[in-house]
């Protein structure tokens, strides 16, 4: 009777641990827990997918709500899983995400231009999760990915290390703007020349005409 009991325990223990992974639709299988993004690059992941359920599925990937501060946009297509689709045989699925400007910088105008990053903060580490959004087919014909009938089936954990890339103050503004005033101020003056240049070739022809008729008198 009590190995039944322990055998009873031990199966509870299992299948508490694995509703997690797999709920009512799809699972997920990956290879790593965290993620080194440079800063303001787009980065790109790949998890896999599968459905050991005798009902299709379509499924889309995307960061948690945690992530949200380190997400300048995200971008994620969506997949069919076909059913009875084993974890041997789990689909491979990308997704993409871009980072905007994590670390404070030196700029010279509106903190936004003329900018250096010389990377003296600590790096900055963030905590959130890899989820799977389960679609329905209506959803997927309709073109739409929220709304009542969305659930998330899966998740798995990530923590993303945002990198700090150093450079030099960017003078390219600077030099695009000289550049363009120098470009104006040359426009000028050609056109200003050649104004010049017009009302002295009428005030010569003016003085010839004046000249030929007081030579006829």
């Amino acid at each position: 009777m009590g190995d039944i009991k322990k055998i009873l325990l031990a199966t509870i223990i299992v299948a508490t641990l694995l509703f997690p992974l797999v709920s009512a639709g799809v699972g997920i299988s990956w290879d790593r827990e965290s993620a080194l993004v440079p800063e303001k690059t787009k980065t790109c992941l790949t998890y896999k997918i599968y459905n050991p359920w005798p009902k299709d599925s379509y499924a889309q990937i995307k960061l948690s709500d945690e992530l949200s501060e380190i997400i300048a946009s995200q971008e994620s297509e969506t997949q069919f899983i076909p059913a009875e689709t084993s974890s041997g045989e789990a689909i491979p699925v990308t997704f993409c995400f871009k980072t905007p400007v994590i670390y404070e910088r030196d700029c010279l105008v509106a903190d936004k231009l003329i900018c250096k990053q010389d990377c003296l903060q600590d790096m900055k580490v963030y905590d959130g999760q890899v989820e799977i959004i389960e679609l329905t087919e209506e959803q997927v014909m309709s073109g739409g990915s929220g709304g009542s009938k969305t659930m998330m089936s899966v998740s798995a954990p990530l923590k993303i290390r945002v990198q700090c890339v150093k450079h030099d103050r960017d003078w390219s503004l600077v030099y695009g703007l000289v550049a363009l005033i120098a470009g104006i101020v040359l426009a000028w003056n050609i056109i200003r020349h050649k104004k010049i240049a017009r009302e002295l070739s009428r005030e010569a022809k003016t003085t010839v005409k004046s000249r030929i008729k007081k030579s006829k008198k």
